[in-house]
């Protein structure tokens, strides 16, 4: 028996795996701080004009607190200038501290989505800053 044709794997579809995980409460708790900490501390500085939180017992850069009470969150952005809370020039986006991590999680790319449950080191600033977009608008809005 003899093969007429080579066959080109480049040209080949090859087949996907989708997997589902399941995080563990410590496992959320350090993503949530990770992505949080990275993006307000210089992932998402140039577009965030100011964050209020009403509860002083609360952080977003406590992976616990966010996910143990996935608080409200008034995020202020679209001012010319880096000017106070609320100015009249500025939009305020209202959402909870852990939906937006976990939403914007679940509009990544696959390849930075399978990062952030295996690798999160691998990730940089730019990285949560988009998670953060993802979450609070569900696109990119400032690049």
């Amino acid at each position: 028996m003899s093969i007429d044709a080579v066959v080109d794997m480049n040209s080949v579809s090859l087949p996907t795996i989708h997997l589902v995980y399941s995080p563990t409460r410590e496992q959320w708790e350090e993503i949530a701080e990770t992505i949080w900490v990275g993006a307000l501390e210089g992932g998402s500085n140039y577009w965030i004009d100011d964050i209020i939180i009403k509860s002083s017992n609360v952080s977003l850069k406590k992976g616990a607190d966010v996910v143990e009470w996935n608080f409200h969150v008034a995020i202020a952005h679209g001012s010319d200038g880096w000017g106070d809370a609320l100015e009249e020039d500025e939009s305020v986006e209202y959402v909870r501290a852990f939906d937006v991590i976990v939403e914007g999680i679940a509009a990544l790319d696959d390849r930075r989505r399978g990062l952030v449950f295996t690798d999160i080191g691998q990730l940089d600033a730019n990285d949560y800053d988009l998670i953060i977009q993802l979450g609070v608008f569900g696109e990119e809005v400032y690049s």
